[in-house]
């Protein structure tokens, strides 16, 4: 592991949770949750953790290092395809109807590249230098294998068989297409919506071995019977206590955080307003920016979630997770009915450019043309994001705010909760 993991601290955390395979696996290669390898690589690593966050990427190694976490299972060899994107959303509005293999191969490669560069663009993510974490389990044991996170190199692409072997001709698997970009092989499967990515690991290098305890149930038993207030303590083999990791508290809904959509509630259908919300830029009236914007906030969070926010026109520190400084945030028109920045280019350039990757800094420094097309609610499903979550930030006496993109469908639920 390049990077800043404690090796000692997550092997021994790694080898005492497979010890309890028993628990739920009599196979003999120890079983271990990719749910728990996200935490494990947070816990050791000093990491953010952004694995439910609905991210191209699962963890955040500061300042800039974007980690996508994956625990397979080795098959034969030192390979294995697994997915690494589900593009159901496009294949619901026929993006991928009646299309030749190669232009296949390009339309997912494209919406894969446009999400992850988007996550990036949120999270200031220095794409060239973001990795791959993988834990492989094997017979008794374990490997660690790193590679770079890369987009993949669309003006690269080349057909290949099964195996990643080039072939002269595009030709269609099923509904799908086996292609390489010259640095990794990928295939398309049309019948799931999946992208797979071949991770390719040496199988007999760095083994940690994972030893299992037959008698685990036994161990948990004396555990409980002692009522021990405090989290479950299994011992290896030399007497060393397991340690526990928690999940995060989140915070309580309406007191701590709320989540506020990027389109109308207005008419019950989903829809993006073609000059107001996140296309203020497209506003008539006075010479607009391009990447003037603003979050709208309905009144129902005003209703269900009151004094969350400061008053109309209050100031308050607003932090975007693509900088570690802060901007100028407020609540701003009649009715407290849109979450600004001042400037309100600020958030609008990063809520731009998380949606529309390919924006550059030149487009920013320019006034909107008739060439310029709002965003649509299209957009916003298409990138997986059409809400944003706001949480509040509590300092002794000094109250600031964080915005964070959030996936489809957040809004809805949060309100729902709220009002059960």
């Amino acid at each position: 592991m390049k990077h800043t993991v404690d090796i000692e601290r997550y092997t021994r955390l790694l080898q005492a949770v497979a010890s309890m395979s028993r628990l739920y696996s009599d196979n003999t290669i120890p079983y271990v949750d990719s749910r728990f390898v996200e935490k494990l690589f947070i816990e050791t690593s000093g990491a953010k953790d952004l694995s439910r966050s609905d991210k191209s990427f699962d963890a955040l190694l500061v300042p800039d290092v974007g980690v996508g976490i994956k625990t397979f299972l080795a098959a034969s060899g030192n390979s294995k395809r697994e997915k690494v994107a589900e593009f159901t959303t496009f294949a619901n509005h026929g993006e991928f109807e009646g299309l030749t293999a190669e232009n296949l191969a390009m339309k997912v490669a494209s919406f894969r590249n446009n999400r992850v560069l988007s996550d990036a663009n949120e999270l200031a993510i220095d794409i060239s230098s973001s990795i791959y974490h993988c834990l492989v389990r094997i017979a008794n044991g374990a490997i660690v294998h790193e590679e770079p996170y890369l987009p993949i190199d669309i003006q690269n692409l080349r057909p290949t068989d099964r195996s990643g072997k080039t072939l002269k001709k595009w030709q269609a698997v099923g509904k799908g297409v086996f292609f390489s970009d010259g640095i990794s092989n990928y295939n398309f499967n049309g019948s799931k919506n999946v992208l797979f990515k071949e991770f390719k690991f040496k199988i007999d290098e760095g083994v940690i071995e994972l030893p299992v305890f037959s008698d685990i149930f036994d161990r948990i038993t004396e555990w409980f019977d002692g009522m021990q207030p405090k989290p479950i303590n299994v011992s290896d083999e030399l007497g060393n206590v397991l340690v526990a990791i928690d999940t995060p508290d989140y915070g309580r809904p309406g007191i701590d955080f709320v989540v506020l959509p990027l389109y109308s509630v207005q008419t019950g259908t989903k829809e993006v307003a073609t000059k107001s919300g996140i296309n203020q830029w497209n506003a008539g009236g006075r010479q607009r920016k391009f990447g003037e914007a603003y979050i709208p906030i309905p009144r129902e969070v005003h209703r269900l979630c009151p004094g969350f926010f400061p008053s109309r026109d209050e100031k308050f520190d607003m932090y975007l997770p693509n900088n570690s400084c802060s901007v100028q945030g407020k609540v701003c028109q009649e009715g407290g009915k849109a979450l600004m920045s001042d400037p309100n280019t600020d958030l609008g350039n990063w809520i731009m450019r998380v949606l529309r990757p390919a924006l550059s800094d030149a487009d920013f420094s320019r006034f909107p043309t008739k060439t310029d097309k709002p965003f649509s609610y299209r957009e916003l499903d298409a990138i997986g994001k059409d809400s944003v979550v706001v949480r509040k930030r509590r300092d002794k006496s000094v109250t600031s705010f964080s915005v964070e993109f959030a996936g489809v469908g957040r809004y809805e639920e949060f309100i729902s909760d709220l009002s059960f």
